[in-house]
């Protein structure tokens, strides 16, 4: 591969990274870095990372995997010639990372969910109506982004995912989560930015080891009063909710709050001003109704 290409791999590999908010959970880095199947070809006792988001040889998902006897990475990011991911994905047991963003991919192979060392998913802008049923037996996983799909449901199954750390759900059509999400007792960051929702998710309520939430540009019209009961939350994010017109009257109390977005909002002037007298000076400077 030519310098120039393969810097703006990398270049783009760094930012949709950064767009995924993925450092947190990345595999250990000093990769050694395949970019095409030709390349990986001459590295494959040494490749931990086969970054095909911009191969121009791919022809289709590998089906060599289990060859590579060091690999923790795979991506094939925006290639639609790998929306079809074939069983003998199962013999890469060292699989850390998989990404499958922009693929066109609709389900995966039962196999896949046999990955035993696989932490981190990507499967955002594939246009999911339903999540593949495989997903839901990774039960390593700590990081799920199913950002941008056409999710209207997620199934009970998901809370089998209770390793779970990190959940992007944003623009999608979620109207709730189900109860089995309860299971999620690990969960740190929850995004369901974008969905329509009209109530927070009762079962978030639950997820007593989050400390993120992001509940922008749905349609909110009240935040539950258990919110702030949930003792680690120092970020909430409820902008562009056009018709949330009230906080809950305890979120004065959330003294670890550092973190608050509500501007594009209905709350009024008073209100307003009631939380931000209440507030630590630490969330006052982040407050943007």
């Amino acid at each position: 591969m030519p310098p120039q290409n393969r810097f703006a791999t990398l270049l783009c590999a760094a930012l949709a990274a950064l767009a995924g908010g993925c450092f947190e959970h990345a595999a250990p880095r000093r990769d050694v870095t395949a970019f095409s199947p030709a390349e990986a070809a001459s590295l494959r006792e040494t490749a931990t990372f086969l970054d095909y988001s911009l191969a121009q040889d791919l022809q289709a998902f590998p089906d060599d995997l289990g060859s590579f006897p060091a690999l923790r990475r795979v991506s094939v990011r925006g290639q639609k010639a790998a929306a079809e991911v074939p069983a003998s994905i199962a013999a890469a047991k060292g699989l850390y990372e998989l990404d499958l963003a922009g693929t066109g991919l609709k389900d995966l192979p039962a196999e896949a969910a046999s990955l035993p060392a696989l932490r981190n998913l990507y499967l955002s802008d594939n246009g999911l109506a339903s999540l593949p049923a495989a997903v839901c037996g990774m039960k390593g996983l700590t990081y799920l982004n199913l950002d941008r799909n056409a999710l209207t449901n997620l199934p009970d199954a998901v809370g089998d995912l209770a390793a779970l750390k990190w959940v992007r759900l944003n623009g999608n059509k979620l109207s709730d989560l189900p109860a089995t999400a309860a299971n999620w007792t690990d969960v740190r960051r929850l995004y369901l930015r974008g969905n329509g929702l009209k109530e927070v998710p009762p079962v978030v309520l639950k997820m007593s080891s989050l400390e993120e939430l992001d509940l922008g540009d749905n349609d909110l019209t009240s935040l539950p009063e258990g919110l702030c009961s949930l003792e680690k939350l120092h970020r909430i994010d409820v902008d562009g909710n056009p018709r949330l017109a009230k906080l809950p009257g305890s979120m004065t109390n959330m003294t670890q709050l550092t973190h608050l977005f509500a501007f594009r909002t209905a709350i009024p002037t008073n209100e307003q001003a009631r939380v931000r007298a209440a507030m630590p000076d630490t969330v006052r400077h982040f407050m943007a109704f």
